[in-house]
């Protein structure tokens, strides 16, 4: 047998691995994209609409600015460095939401191919809110590589992704690139945690956090970066009910309470243990009356 017969031979092996990587992506993406209609993400071509990371995040592009300025939306009074905390924290989010989609729900690590700032609707308290959002266009890795999938190589696509943007908003506003990986940290952590979720597997999203965002020597790395169950009781007497629900601690700070009017959030790591608690098991409450 001819070596050139052979290799004809392994290529419908290859090609029926790669449909089974495609058909494994969309299944994730058709069961985790109506959960998160905050962010978009597809396997579609990145067209002329799309635009590379080195294109729309450059210091002379049109998208860095617009990404800056839509922070303004959120609060009051911003300077650049609350701004840049902002971005980074709501990008690396969607970021999250994206890649970790396909990881938890597929097993896949993807990179991005091109993404684009666009509107989009939703509805929010019986009402209609019109927001700005990051669609990712993805790319599927090499069939023989997804065999590689793991915590490490998910951590370390997430965190080269996001290094050339770090070093960008620290040049163009001054906000620390330690401020902005610890706020990176807490938007992984917080995703794979609505990921887990949506999935119904809340314990094997944080583990898989967990073992990035706690990987010493690493961008990444957050010390203290938590998730923490909280529960409340709710009634009286015989009739009385617990609610409990695993919240996201933060290790970073977005700095929101230096705006007009603004304040430490729930989950913020200036507060002390006892109140962060208080407040989240206000938030609780609140989310049931709802």
């Amino acid at each position: 047998m001819s070596f050139s017969h052979e290799r004809q031979e392994e290529r419908p092996a290859e090609g029926e691995a790669g449909e089974v990587l495609r058909r494994s992506a969309v299944g994730a993406i058709a069961r985790l994209q109506p959960s998160f209609p905050e962010v978009g993400f597809s396997l579609e071509a990145a067209g002329d609409d799309f635009l590379s990371e080195a294109r729309f995040w450059s210091e002379e592009g049109v998208g860095f600015e617009a990404g800056l300025a839509y922070q303004d939306r959120f609060a009051e009074g911003m300077d650049d460095k609350i701004r840049a905390a902002h971005l980074i924290a709501f990008y690396s989010n969607q970021l999250a939401l994206a890649l970790g989609s396909l990881y938890l729900g597929a097993g896949i690590v993807v990179a991005v191919q091109g993404f684009r700032f666009e509107a989009f609707s939703r509805s929010y308290s019986e009402r209609l809110v019109t927001a700005k959002r990051f669609h990712f266009s993805l790319a599927l890795p090499a069939a023989g590589k997804n065999a590689l999938a793991n915590t490490d190589v998910f951590g370390e696509t997430f965190a080269a992704h996001l290094a050339p943007i770090i070093a960008t908003l620290k040049r163009r506003t001054g906000l620390s690139s330690g401020a902005q990986w610890r706020l990176a940290a807490d938007s992984l952590a917080g995703g794979f945690l609505e990921i887990g979720r949506a999935l119904g597997d809340e314990a094997t999203a944080m583990s898989r956090a967990l073992a990035i965002v706690k990987r010493a020597g690493t961008p990444l790395f957050s010390d203290k970066l938590c998730y923490e169950d909280i529960a409340v009781e709710i009634g009286e007497g015989a009739g009385h009910d617990a609610l409990s629900r695993v919240y996201r601690l933060r290790g970073g700070c977005c700095l929101y309470y230096r705006t007009q009017g603004g304040s430490f959030c729930d989950s913020c790591v200036l507060l002390a243990p006892d109140d962060r608690r208080e407040r989240l098991r206000a938030h609780l409450l609140a989310s049931q009356a709802r």
